[in-house]
């Protein structure tokens, strides 16, 4: 170092150093925590104006089961299959070795419900007037010789629309089935072409038609096909009252006598029998229930023995006495019944509750269905507002019932709300 040189101090300069790096750090920090508490706004903001997810809900009835208890029991036929129901209310089951078999006769509800879907009348009405012609009388002629079910009839002779339903269905005249079917189709083909094509409509996969009167070998169903078709005969006013009447009379043939001889046993008031070398029988039967009345449906087919229709008939009158004690008011939901939960966000679940007591008509073992459908949105709602319906099905019964929340839906917290991304 150099004669004139001197040290200077520096510690100074090192205080004013470290002075400048504290502002500088402290300045950087209040920034980071401005911008974090930017942030933190910011994100506050959106979790507080975006939308809540609404509440899912859990539900806490079957959305499928039966009445609880013993089913009922029906009187089945011993050696014979069948099919029973409460019209409009539901199947009771089937029983027996259940096949496609010669139906006969029973095929006449069908050829008089073509009739009437073609040529429409109401209760007390006659209808359209036809003229016995001589093909017509014919007709007569050979199935008379063959051994047919007939109504006799002669050439000029004017009969109603409704004269000849009763002639088809009372004495069971294979001759009208086939005067219906040319009347409606112009031929007998193409009448059983417009069967054939009407029970497919009805979805019975294990009918066929072969002739409009149930003659021939080839008509053939199941019980529970022909269940269907006996419940639009038994839908029809006209039909219906037809097949309660035990005799009619006529111009030519005179009084007639219904071949279902069991009319009026056991609340019966139809609706066809049919037999070959085997017995069948379509049963309908009155049941009251309360002020209410019910129809009973049994089809038996394929009864065996010496005289298969007795036979038929006999167990046709079993069936209806076991019927008439099965229907009943069954209460299937409750004011008040909790039916499941709203999962509300940050909350406890609230009951979500039937609105009304629902009772319908069933037995044991008749299937319900539960379809809940609930408003989009629920927030806000007080204690006790409709939050949706429900789609209740008993059988084939079906009921709207109106669903309330037990408590009010609050909207999620503000706590929730900004911890819930």
């Amino acid at each position: 170092m150099a004669r004139g040189d001197q040290w200077v101090s520096t510690k100074g300069s090192r205080r004013s150093y470290s002075g400048r790096n504290s502002t500088m750090l402290f300045r950087r920090l209040l920034v980071a925590v401005l911008v974090l508490i930017l942030i933190l706004g910011l994100v506050s903001i959106v979790q507080l104006v975006r939308g809540v997810p609404n509440p899912t809900y859990t539900p806490s009835l079957a959305s499928s089961s039966t009445i609880p208890g013993t089913p009922p029991t029906v009187a089945w036929p011993s050696k014979a299959e069948a099919a029973a129901e409460i019209m409009g209310v539901g199947l009771l089951g089937q029983h027996g070795t259940i096949h496609e078999t010669e139906i006969a006769s029973v095929a006449k509800m069908t050829t008089a419900l073509l009739t009437l879907k073609a040529h429409p009348i109401s209760l007390g009405e006659s209808g359209p007037k036809l003229t016995i012609t001589n093909a017509d009388y014919q007709i007569y002629l050979n199935d008379k010789n063959a051994g047919d079910s007939v109504g006799a009839i002669k050439p000029g002779e004017v009969l109603s629309e409704e004269q000849l339903l009763e002639l088809l269905l009372i004495p069971s005249a294979d001759n009208v089935a086939t005067m219906l079917a040319q009347w409606d189709a112009g031929s007998v083909s193409r009448f059983v072409t417009e069967m054939n094509s009407y029970a497919q409509s009805l979805g019975l996969h294990h009918t066929h038609y072969g002739d409009p009167s149930g003659v021939t070998p080839s008509t053939l169903s199941t019980p529970s096909d022909q269940l269907k078709i006996e419940a639009q005969f038994m839908a029809n006013p006209v039909l219906a009252n037809i097949a309660s009447m035990p005799q009619v009379t006529l111009p030519v043939c005179g009084t007639v006598y219904n071949v279902n001889y069991v009319l009026g046993h056991d609340n019966i008031v139809g609706a066809k029998t049919g037999s070959i070398l085997t017995g069948n029988f379509a049963m309908a039967t009155q049941i009251k229930l309360g002020q209410s009345q019910l129809l009973g449906l049994g089809t038996i087919l394929d009864v065996g023995g010496v005289q298969p229709l007795t036979n038929a008939l006999n167990d046709g009158k079993a069936m209806a006495k076991s019927l008439q004690s099965i229907p009943r008011q069954e209460t299937v939901l409750r004011k008040g019944q909790v039916v499941g939960y709203l999962d509300v966000p940050g909350a406890r679940p609230d009951p979500v509750v039937a609105a009304e007591t629902v009772t319908e008509i069933g037995w044991p073992g008749l299937s319900e269905s539960f379809t809940p459908t609930l408003v989009k949105s629920v927030y806000g709602l007080p204690a006790g507002a409709k939050v949706g319906t429900a789609t209740l099905t008993v059988g084939e019964q079906l009921k709207i019932v109106p669903l309330k929340v037990a408590n009010a839906v609050a909207h999620p917290s503000i706590v929730w709300r900004l911890t819930h991304f």
